[in-house]
């Protein structure tokens, strides 16, 4: 991002606290893929070389300044951090420019493509120092960025050394009483003839969604819950509205894809997951079923936190990220000898 438009950026996060501003080594990138530009954000701690390298994998309609906080967090415990905007959402490309607010998709498997050019033409460059060598890669994804996540570990077993998710989208709440043959054969038909139409209820971005009293579904700590329309106002191109037809049967489809046992029984990487006791968007069922089949994993139950467990308050929200250091100082910094080759 060139120096105007980090100015322009720098200026917006006036009155916000400094825990919720763009930490100061802080730098913009983009790259190209399917004609598609995605934007990436990356940060590194002052002066010394970071233990690991933590690569964000955010939820749905989610953007990168969302999470400067998080970045915050993990460079004051000396983790590199990297983050980059999904396709359809945040400063990415959007699937439609007359109608930008509509979260479309192309199938998660795209994403996932994305994923691994985004890490293997700038992360794993910027992960070696001279010194010290290979600097280990940890994967920390919420909702949505933990579904796509869970096909990277499938199909890319070598690269992240442990990977830790937080209220993960193994399954869509909206459908958990649907069998899945029946879930998948009437998202098609919807998908097929209305595919670029919202999905019932769906509309673009509007400020009402996060404050409604009647919708308090994401966070319960008023300041971190605040964050999203902060952002959103006072820039408008984050904005994103609700999902159409094509991405609920992609997402559909996706999520039963990550239910299945010869999947799971593949993926041998440490994974820590975190579920919501207030959810609303996943299924927090399909979350302990995958986790029943994986040989590697350690589920923790946050039964007052709601579905954005990073944004949530201090008690939910430093419970896990103690849980989560815990993991990567025991798979990463406490081991390096058994660190994957790139």
């Amino acid at each position: 991002m060139h120096d105007a438009a980090l100015k322009i950026n720098m200026e917006e996060q006036t009155g916000l606290e400094p825990r919720f501003q763009q930490p100061p080594t802080w730098r913009w990138h983009q790259f190209q893929r399917n004609g598609r530009t995605l934007r990436f954000g990356s940060a590194f701690p002052q002066g010394t070389v970071p233990d690991a390298i933590v690569i964000c994998l955010p939820g749905l309609s989610e953007f990168a300044e969302k999470y400067f906080e998080v970045a915050n967090y993990c460079l004051g415990r000396n983790l590199g951090f990297w983050i980059f905007d999904w396709a359809g959402q945040g400063k990415s490309s959007r699937y439609f420019e007359n109608d930008p607010h509509k979260r479309h998709s192309d199938g998660f498997d795209e994403d996932v493509e994305d994923l691994y050019k985004f890490f293997t033409d700038y992360v794993k460059y910027a992960s070696v120092h001279p010194d010290k060598g290979r600097i280990a890669p940890v994967m920390l994804a919420h909702s949505m960025g933990a579904n796509i996540g869970m096909h990277f570990l499938h199909k890319y077993p070598d690269i992240f050394e442990a990977a830790a998710f937080t209220a993960p989208m193994f399954g869509l709440k909206a459908t958990q009483n649907i069998p899945a043959p029946i879930d998948t054969l009437a998202s098609g038909l919807l998908s097929f003839f209305s595919g670029k139409k919202y999905a019932p209820g769906g509309d673009d971005w509007s400020f009402e969604t996060r404050t409604n009293p009647n919708f308090h579904v994401f966070s319960s700590d008023p300041s971190r819950s605040a964050i999203h329309n902060y952002w959103c106002k006072v820039d408008p191109e984050l904005q994103c509205g609700f999902v159409t037809h094509k991405w609920v049967h992609e997402a559909i489809k996706s999520c039963n894809a990550i239910q299945n046992k010869s999947l799971l029984r593949d993926i041998h990487t440490n994974c820590l997951f975190a579920t919501a006791g207030i959810e609303e968007f996943v299924q927090n069922k399909a979350i302990h079923k995958v986790a029943a089949y994986l040989d590697n994993v350690k589920l923790l139950d946050y039964p007052e936190s709601r579905h954005e467990i990073l944004m949530e308050r201090d008690e939910i929200r430093n419970d896990f990220l103690e849980h989560f250091y815990k993991q990567v100082k025991e798979c990463v910094i406490d081991r390096p000898e058994t660190l994957k080759p790139f």
